[in-house]
């Protein structure tokens, strides 16, 4: 294993557990199922198994399928309706949106060039969280994490389904990208936080909000691995 490797591996896991100086809180849950890596794993394979609170309920983070679209359209919808700017369309467009549509983003967990996790509560089949990934925007040939959002009562490290989440699309952009960069909403603190303890860096760049006249959101990245030179 190069020193290289292994270095990125303490530093995910360090993340991960969101060790700082002091900060015992910050170890919230408990795995109950061992990780896989995405690359090896078929579509659809559980990823993560995460007891939350008094380990009543578990959540497992897979990859989404073409047909999770009832699924996917569900919680775009809640999300939509809860923070159209995080998602990047309003209400009337989301409920709008057809049936192929729907498949083309469950597809996007089974294609080599784009990623699409889902975190589902497995007491109820509930779908509480999702982010995606894509390889290159307008600004650039680099991963880009999208699509991020958790159910408000599923928020918070108590529970770290953003953080296994973002796992994920780290691991995928990892094998395509030295760096993953998100655009975030300028007033949303909470988001912007939990982003730059997972070590993102904002870059001074902004884009303008088409939902919002007037408003901004920020470019942040993270570097992945060092370039070869």
């Amino acid at each position: 294993m190069t020193s290289r490797l292994v270095h990125r591996r303490l530093d995910a896991l360090t993340d991960r557990l969101g060790l700082m100086a002091g900060d015992l809180s910050a170890l919230p849950y408990c795995c109950t199922a061992e990780r896989s890596t995405r690359a090896n794993s078929p579509a659809g394979r559980v990823l993560y198994g995460r007891g939350m609170g008094d380990l009543s309920q578990t959540i497992t983070i897979r990859s989404t399928m073409e047909s999770d679209w009832p699924q996917i359209r569900e919680l775009r919808i809640e999300n939509a309706t809860d923070n159209p700017i995080s998602y990047g369309a309003t209400l009337h467009t989301t409920q709008r949106m057809d049936v192929d549509a729907w498949r083309l983003r469950g597809r996007r967990g089974e294609a080599p060039d784009t990623a699409s996790l889902a975190a589902i509560d497995m007491t109820t089949g509930r779908w509480v969280g999702m982010m995606s990934g894509q390889l290159g925007d307008e600004d650039g040939p680099q991963a880009v994490l999208t699509g991020v959002y958790v159910s408000p009562d599923y928020r918070g490290r108590r529970f770290g389904i953003a953080d296994a989440l973002l796992d994920e699309v780290e691991d995928w952009a990892y094998r395509t990208s030295d760096r993953l960069r998100l655009f975030v909403y300028e007033n949303s603190p909470r988001a912007i936080g939990f982003y730059s303890r997972r070590n993102f860096q904002k870059t001074g760049r902004r884009r303008a909000i088409t939902l919002e006249p007037g408003g901004h959101t920020l470019e942040m990245v993270k570097t992945l691995r060092v370039r070869d030179q």
